[in-house]
Formats: structure tokens, sequence, C-alpha cells
């Protein structure tokens, strides 16, 4: 008999300590179902960043296009952004995350202390599935957000500095704790460089001109980043909105005093410095080249579009769970 789904498991293997921790992580779940889900299930490692993109989509077209594909990124946000990609576009594909990375953002998007449920094998295996909003930048999808300025540069800078740690054990150079403490140090390298704290971009959101100098611009689509952040409080990936939140460039050491409220979710104690908008197409382009970051994904440009695309992928939700709305939403208003 056939079954209803295949399932395909795309490993990271720089999410688990050590080549034997995932060897077991494998063997569990061969066992979960050859025991209990009783359906074909497959696994390949990703190599190499972009990697899983077509080890998926090869995966999924070769099973026809009436069978339905269960996806699941096994690791943190960007084996989660590889797998999207490879599914974008084959509407027999679903998708879930299952939390072993150093940063898994998406997750958090349910509400915090999840990442034990997504780690279920027979409920993510049988869970239901909602249909999700994602962003299109470029040649890119995410499905969580697109930062320009301060905080792609703190990755940009957390990123080096975590390359020169290339001799440390690989628990250390990933851990989370030590992530934070370089994704705060660049900032404050970010912050104390004035071309990218009053960088002066012209901003478009579903036609309205938001035109200025801003230390930050965060498109989200979900609320949370960064492993421990969540400044989009207002974001959910099901609503059919992006939720765009401006940052404005208004002096070094004024930007540093807002740095922990806004990464809390607390703009809204400071008006005068933040914008709030909803939408469904912002378009950013500067003179200097922008810091951009995607899911997790850096680059630079000087002219991007980010258009959302609503209910494009389907993700499974253990237990029948939701996307939670951490606030609702109360448009800043502008103050020039």
């Amino acid at each position: 008999m056939e079954s209803k789904r295949k399932h395909l498991f795309v490993i990271n293997p720089v999410s688990f300590r050590t080549e034997g921790e995932m060897n077991l992580f494998a063997d569990e779940v061969k066992d979960q179902f050859r025991r209990f889900i009783k359906e074909e299930c497959a696994l390949q490692v990703s190599r190499f960043p972009r990697h899983a993109i077509q080890t998926v989509r090869r995966y999924i077209i070769q099973a026809g296009a009436e069978q339905t594909v269960r996806v699941y990124a096994v690791g943190g946000d960007g084996i989660l952004f590889d797998c999207l990609n490879g599914i974008v576009g084959l509407p027999n594909a679903e998708l879930v995350p299952v939390p072993y990375g150093r940063t898994n953002d998406f997750v958090r998007a349910f509400g915090e202390g999840k990442n034990d449920l997504f780690k279920n094998i027979p409920l993510l295996a049988l869970a239901a599935f909602i249909p999700t909003d994602i962003l299109h930048c470029g040649s890119n999808y995410a499905l969580n957000l697109c930062l320009v300025g301060l905080e792609s540069a703190a990755v940009f800078r957390a990123v080096e500095m975590q390359q020169r740690l290339k001799d440390f054990p690989r628990f250390i150079r990933n851990s989370r704790r030590l992530y934070n403490v370089l994704y705060y140090l660049g900032g404050f390298l970010a912050m104390c460089d004035q071309k990218i704290i009053r960088q002066e971009y012209t901003i478009g959101i579903d036609g309205e001109d938001l035109s200025g100098s801003y230390v930050s611009v965060n498109i989200a689509n979900g609320p949370c980043y960064g492993g421990d952040k969540s400044a989009v409080v207002t974001a959910v990936p099901d609503d059919g909105l992006m939720d765009v939140l401006l940052f404005k460039g208004r002096g070094t050491l004024r930007g540093l005093s807002r740095i922990l409220p806004y990464t809390g979710g607390h703009y809204d104690r400071f008006p005068g410095d933040f914008i709030l908008r909803r939408g469904k197409t912002v378009t950013i382009r500067s003179r200097d080249p922008m810091l951009i970051n995607l899911d997790g994904e850096a680059f630079l440009d000087t002219n991007i579009q980010v258009e959302l695309i609503q209910r494009a992928v389907k993700i499974a939700a253990p237990g029948n769970i939701s996307y939670h709305r951490r606030r609702p939403f109360h448009e800043q208003p502008v103050s020039r």
C-alpha cells in the first residue's frame, strides 16, 4: 500500500557536537519510522551552504507531482532557509523545522519553549500544517525577516570574529552564548560607524514614502531572530502582511541606549525613534551599499524589493499549535 507521504530529513551536521551524536539522531529517526509511522523515510546530510536546495528539489520532483513530501530541516535557521528555497513553487511539499541549531528563531514564532515539541518525530510526521507566508527578495525566499543596516552589520562582524576561532572545538565556536557576545560586540562596533547609523535610504512601503536616515530597517514576517531577540513583536507568519520597523538614526549614544529595549520588543517606549508599518511590498534604495540579512544570509546591494507571498508554504505544526502574536499592532506615527 502506497504511503500517504514521503519524508525527507535534511541534516546540517554542524548542528551536532559530534558525528556520533548526529548518527544517533539518524538511527532514532529510522527506528521511529520503522516501529510507529510506517511511511517512507530518507535522510540526507547537507555538506555546505545551499547544498540542500538542490537535494530537496531533486527528491521532491523525483517523487512525482501526486506524492506529498514532508521535508524536515534538521539544524538551525540556516538549513531551514535552504530547505525553504528548495520547496518553493512545489505544491506537493511540506516543511517542518527540527530545532538543533545555534539559533532556531522560526520555531519561536509559535511561542517560547516549543523546541522539544518540534523534536518529537512521531508528532511531526502526523502533524497538520499551517499555510504560511514567506518573503521574496531577489532570487531568495525567507520565512522570518529581512534586516538592513546596523543589525546586518552586527551579523557580518560576529561571523567574521567567529571565523577567527576556527582552532576552537566546534561546540564552543557554535555555542549560542558565544554568538550572542560576538553579536552585541559587532553591534557596538557598527554603532560607532557613522556611515552605518546615519545611512540615507529611499524607502517605500506599499507606496508610502518613508525615506530618511535609519540605524536599521527590520522587515518581519516572524517576530524572532538572533536566538533570543524579538524586536517586531507584532509580526505573525500567517496574517498576510509584513510588519516593518524603522529605527531612526539620531546619533551613537542615543542609538546605543535604545538597542536593548529595541531587541526586546519595547520600541514603543521611544515613539520618536521608531516607525512601525504594515505592508505587502517594501522597496529600499541607497546610494551606498546596504548591509542586508535575509534569515541569516548576508549580502550587499544598493536596491532591493521585498514582497510578501501569502500562504506560499505549508509548515507542519505538531500538537495543533498555532502562531503566537506577542502584541497587537499599533501603527507608530511618523515624527521627523
